[in-house]
């Protein structure tokens, strides 16, 4: 499980890359399946802290895996890429319940998880069965099952607007500007500003360096929040025709 001649074994669209993959969208399908008798359940307050504790643990062993072989760098073992704030930010949020917060940040986290799972950079592309293969899947797939609880059994679809779109771009240029801080500071390479994560990832649609950086800004990320929001856009569709139906009886 710690076999370091495991590194530059794994290989996107296999099936040790789809398996997790499909497992982690079962999961997401059993939360939207369930959300009424989840919402209902007696437990749910237990069962979302034991979601925040495996989400916030996978991380702390992360670190003590990193530490234990003398890997710990601040310039790269900070959770300050997109997707180790994803792990604190649905952690917080699945404690506090905080709907303001996840409004603002849904799109940000939900599609750096996604692209993330999809288009793995493993560090050392260390594959099956090594730890970072099974740490990499768990915790990215944690941040999308955390947010579909919190988006289907605390409802907290109700109130996604297309104004929120807005509210993710501001925030996401916000943490931007303060990763390229952190990045000139550290010497990281923290939100993938400095320098691709590796081949094989979405980076790759958007060019080399510097220059994908500011194609996904202006290009590829409010293409992603679109298509992030065209769920959303098909209930307010189906809202407004329902409701003009219903003025026109």
């Amino acid at each position: 499980m710690f076999d370091p001649s495991l590194a530059n074994t794994f290989q996107s669209y296999t099936i040790y890359h789809l398996i997790p993959v499909l497992v982690v969208f079962f999961f997401i399908f059993l939360i939207i399946f369930y959300k009424d008798k989840l919402r209902s359940w007696k437990h749910l307050t237990l069962f979302t802290y034991i979601l925040a504790g495996l989400t916030l643990g996978q991380e702390l062993s992360l670190n003590i895996y990193r530490i234990v072989l003398g890997q710990w760098e601040i310039a790269t073992s900070l959770p300050l890429q997109l997707c180790g704030l994803g792990v604190l930010t649905s952690a917080y949020l699945l404690i506090t319940k905080n709907e303001k917060v996840f409004q603002n940040v849904f799109f940000i986290m939900m599609i750096g998880a996604t692209m993330a799972i999809l288009t793995p950079a493993i560090e050392e592309n260390l594959g099956f069965p090594h730890y970072r293969y099974f740490q990499f899947f768990f915790s990215h797939g944690m941040i999308l099952i955390n947010f579909t609880v919190l988006l289907f059994v605390y409802n907290f679809q109700k109130n996604m607007r297309y104004r929120l779109l807005l509210n993710n771009f501001i925030a996401l240029v916000g943490i931007a500007a303060v990763m390229f801080l952190v990045n000139l500071v550290t010497g990281g390479n923290y939100l993938y500003l400095m320098g691709k994560p590796g081949e094989g990832t979405a980076f790759d649609l958007f060019g080399e360096w510097p220059w994908y950086v500011l194609n996904l800004l202006i290009f590829g990320i409010p293409i992603f929040f679109h298509l992030f929001y065209i769920p959303f856009f098909i209930r307010d569709f189906r809202r407004y025709r329902k409701q003009k139906a219903l003025l026109s009886a």
